[in-house]
């Protein structure tokens, strides 16, 4: 008897591996530019997820959702996305603490 038997399900799969992924490569790759490219950069991504995510609810049998509609996957990915944008950086908002830290060991 498996204790997590829906651990390979791909919604499972989706929500705890690829989301974390793919907000951290939105982190790491986004744009410096002005903020008509940020935001273009921002709905890009929420898109092509929300879309990735719709196919596979409407064309497979591996995402079964009960009440699914576009809109909410991009509200909720856009609240991830941007709660990870502000959390890396509180994080590294001072920058003088990693360079101390790397010139010390």
């Amino acid at each position: 008897m498996r204790e997590f038997p829906k651990s390979s399900d791909l919604n499972i799969a989706f929500k705890v591996v690829w989301t974390p992924v793919a907000s951290g490569l939105y982190y790491i790759y986004r744009p410096r530019e002005n903020n008509l490219t940020k935001c273009f950069y921002f709905a890009a991504w929420i898109s092509l997820l929300t879309l990735i995510d719709g196919l596979l609810a409407a064309n497979t049998e591996l995402v079964n959702y009960v009440h699914f509609h576009w809109s909410l996957m991009a509200i909720v990915l856009s609240i991830i996305f941007l709660s990870v944008h502000g959390l890396a950086r509180w994080f590294f908002r001072d920058r003088k603490v990693f360079k101390k830290e790397a010139s010390e060991q």
